[in-house]
């Protein structure tokens, strides 16, 4: 039988004595800053554009992350969902600004979707 340590070829981990570490609490803060941040970029979409997710805002099923969807119509008032009507839910109250297609289980689909959620795909970009 070998002995276990002598397989290790990796130095063991001391996360807690790392004085380079961040507190968890200040690595949550930031990354909620920056989730918080980049819902803020604002994009002009036009009909008939290929958008994706932002990363880190995607909300829905569909369509999937790396995933492009065609935007259909830009809504000229965002709309809310009269079906959402518990402030419990992550989609009360969320601004509908964008009709997007995908493609899904053979079919053409749409979708309103928050916009800010949304960026446009780079021209020749592969997803």
């Amino acid at each position: 039988m070998r002995d276990k340590k002598s397989d290790r070829t990796f130095p063991a981990l001391h996360l807690a004595e790392a004085p380079e570490a961040d507190d968890p609490a200040v690595v949550h803060m930031r990354m909620l800053e920056e989730l918080a941040g980049r819902l803020d970029q604002y994009n002009v979409f036009a009909k008939g554009q290929f958008v994706m997710w932002k990363p880190g805002l995607k909300n829905r099923k569909f369509p999937d992350y790396g995933e492009p969807a065609i935007v259909t119509a830009v809504l000229v008032a965002p709309i809310f969902d009269p079906s959402e009507n518990a402030a419990g839910s992550p989609y009360f109250q969320e601004l509908l600004s964008l009709v997007i297609g995908v493609f899904c289980d053979d079919d053409f689909v749409e979708y309103r979707v928050d916009g800010r959620r949304f960026e446009p795909v780079e021209a020749g970009s592969s997803t």
